[in-house]
């Protein structure tokens, strides 16, 4: 492929960098403000989305690094994709570390 068509890859993934960045802040935001789960119940799926989203997004992103686009662009779609997977990673590396190296009284 030519550098200039690798930019579709580079709008589709900062596009889903944008529904990642927007959409699960604002679901976790609610869920975390409202008492009642009718709210968060219907945003739950839009977060999921999201989610997978910026799963798919990583190799587009990793795709659209060759392309002629922006740089910004491509980083920001870059780190916007990757940030929940490595919020997931550092998440799971933390209870690790707590559970095996506590110091235990």
């Amino acid at each position: 492929m030519e550098r200039k068509s690798l930019k579709v890859f580079t709008k589709i993934s900062f596009y889903m960098a944008l529904a990642t960045i927007i959409v699960i802040p604002f679901s976790l935001y609610l869920s975390s403000t409202t008492s009642n789960n009718n709210l968060g119940s219907i945003l739950r799926p839009f977060a999921l989305i999201a989610f997978y989203s910026s799963l798919v997004g990583i190799p587009l992103s990793i795709i659209s690094m060759f392309s002629k686009e922006n740089l910004a662009k491509r980083i920001f779609a870059l780190i916007v994709n990757l940030t929940p997977i490595s919020l997931i990673f550092y998440a799971l590396i933390m209870g690790f570390t707590d559970e095996f190296f506590r110091i235990v009284h």
